[in-house]
């Protein structure tokens, strides 16, 4: 009797050893991604990079994939900081702090830029290497002085035209702290700049007399993933409200201020090359946004870094009707501002005249100017009205005090 309850005991027990690994088993194959309708082309997602260390200084353009299995985007730098306490965040129900504003990290100043026009149209480019500076045809290069620049060679002349009005935008909405100062240069492998590395211009496949762009190569930046506020698995954006920052820490604050600026100026240029190129891809990947955001990184101060804008205002406009979808949610999702971008955006708005200060701003600066197209007209209406968008979200904002 005692050998047969021996023996049923051991076989209930390998029973249950058996269920349990089928239910093992079915819970560890990987969830299917809901599919969500979209009437725009469906692009086929990019095959991911080998994940270097998580957290690590990173070159130029180098993109961070977190591992399929990983649990999480890595910290923020302000992941152990405890929650803020001390003056609002907000004044006026749409405004950051004035308090808040103050601590953004300065980043690139006017003259810095100014400099960096001088020294990039008298270098004699030394050396051009292959990597560091994102696609296969542009190129990091150093000068005789030992600067490094990244020079970047456009698949046709619009993607340097948009790199070029976008970082002049930035700076007639004084956002020029965010985007690496620019100059232009004309490639001529017979003329004192070029000379020394005529040989690897013709490796590269550069067409002669090509207009490229070329900005101080940045060492150490790191990767930036979208705080919680943009962090979506389910394709729905969770709104930044005034009255949702109290329990957030003040560099996680510091960090907002940077993204709503972000938000706006990828929303003017029509940059879907950013954030909104990630949350397109949620419908094939649920995880993207817990991933490293393209062309955005983290300068060792702390600020932000808003690299590779050639998307923007011209080939973004063509393509308006397809990412449209995804940009005005974004804009939506921000109803707290820094004040002098909206004060700004407003200016730009009442004058009705951007596109012209636009060019102005930009023809003063870059004398290579006339060798790139000017804003098209249809483009430059497009910009007074996504303006005109802009200051009626702003306006909603402030009539409901900050809250969407």
């Amino acid at each position: 009797m005692g050998s047969k309850m021996r023996g049923a005991a051991l076989a209930a027990g390998l029973w249950l050893v058996a269920l349990g690994s089928l239910v093992a088993l079915w819970s560890g194959l990987p969830q299917r991604a809901e599919r969500r309708s979209f009437s725009g082309p469906v692009l086929p997602p990019p095959p991911p990079p080998p994940p270097p260390r998580p957290g690590a200084p990173k070159t130029f353009r180098a993109l961070l994939t977190l591992p399929g299995g990983g649990d999480g985007p890595p910290p923020a730098p302000w992941a152990s900081e405890p929650p803020r306490a001390g003056p609002p965040a907000v004044h006026g129900g749409i405004f950051w702090s004035r308090r808040l504003e103050e601590q953004v990290p300065r980043g690139f100043s006017e003259g810095q830029a100014a400099a960096w026009l001088q020294a990039a149209r008298a270098a004699r480019v030394v050396a051009l290497e292959r990597g560091g500076c994102g696609r296969s045809s542009n190129r990091l290069a150093r000068f005789a002085d030992g600067t490094r620049a990244c020079v970047r060679y456009g698949i046709n002349a619009e993607q340097i035209q948009g790199e070029a009005l976008s970082y002049y935008l930035a700076r007639l909405l004084g956002l020029q702290r965010h985007v690496p100062p620019l100059a232009l240069a004309r490639v001529e492998p017979r003329g004192a700049q070029w000379a020394p590395v005529r040989d690897e211009l013709l490796g590269a496949h550069w067409a002669e007399g090509s207009v490229v762009s070329l900005t101080r190569w940045l060492p150490n930046l790191t990767d930036v993933v979208a705080p919680a506020p943009w962090r979506s698995e389910d394709g729905r954006l969770r709104p930044l409200r005034a009255g949702e920052l109290a329990n957030r820490s003040q560099p996680e604050l510091v960090e907002l201020v940077q993204w709503t600026d972000l938000i706006v100026f990828d929303y003017l240029t029509a940059n879907f090359d950013r954030l909104v190129s990630n949350l397109f891809s949620l419908q094939w990947d649920p995880r993207v946004m817990q991933r490293a955001t393209s062309n955005l990184h983290r300068a060792p101060g702390g600020g932000l870094v808003f690299i590779d804008n050639e998307a923007g205002l011209v080939h973004g406009y063509r393509l308006v009707g397809v990412w449209d979808k995804y940009h005005e949610p974004l804009l939506r999702s921000v109803c707290v501002f820094r004040e002098r971008t909206v004060q700004r955006v407003l200016e730009l708005h009442e004058r009705r005249d951007a596109a012209a200060q636009l060019l102005r701003l930009y023809r003063r600066h870059e004398p290579r100017f006339p060798e790139l197209a000017a804003l098209a007209q249809p483009h430059a209406g497009l910009l007074q009205r996504r303006l005109h968008f802009l200051a009626d979200h702003i306006k909603r904002c402030r009539d409901q005090d900050g809250a969407l």
